[in-house]
């Protein structure tokens, strides 16, 4: 059995000017529980996903380790169930597997 396994940090991070850094930074990490931050980042991780998949075609396991926020979770499942809807998964806030 193959099993491959990646740390997985998804960040969609805007341009920010240094000087206005720790003001902005607030700013965008509160951005990023919006619902369209939300849906950016699941599409994101969709399309990630798929592409690994495509070019990994004997890929058995998939094994992420990293932080899912809170409100993420839910939305990244969904998409797992539509878009892998015969496959095996456990998604948790600070894992996600995938068997194909």
């Amino acid at each position: 059995m193959q099993s491959f396994k990646m740390l997985f940090s998804l960040q969609v991070r805007p341009d920010f000017k240094p000087a206005y850094y720790g003001i902005l930074a607030q700013q965008w990490r509160r951005s990023l529980r919006t619902f369209e931050s939300i849906v950016q980042h699941v599409n994101i991780f969709e399309q990630d996903l798929c592409q690994l998949v495509e070019q990994l075609k004997q890929l058995l396991f998939l094994d992420i380790y990293g932080l899912i926020e809170n409100e993420k979770v839910e939305a990244y499942r969904i998409m797992i169930q539509k878009r892998f809807c015969t496959s095996k998964f456990i998604l948790e806030r600070t894992r996600f597997r995938l068997w194909i």
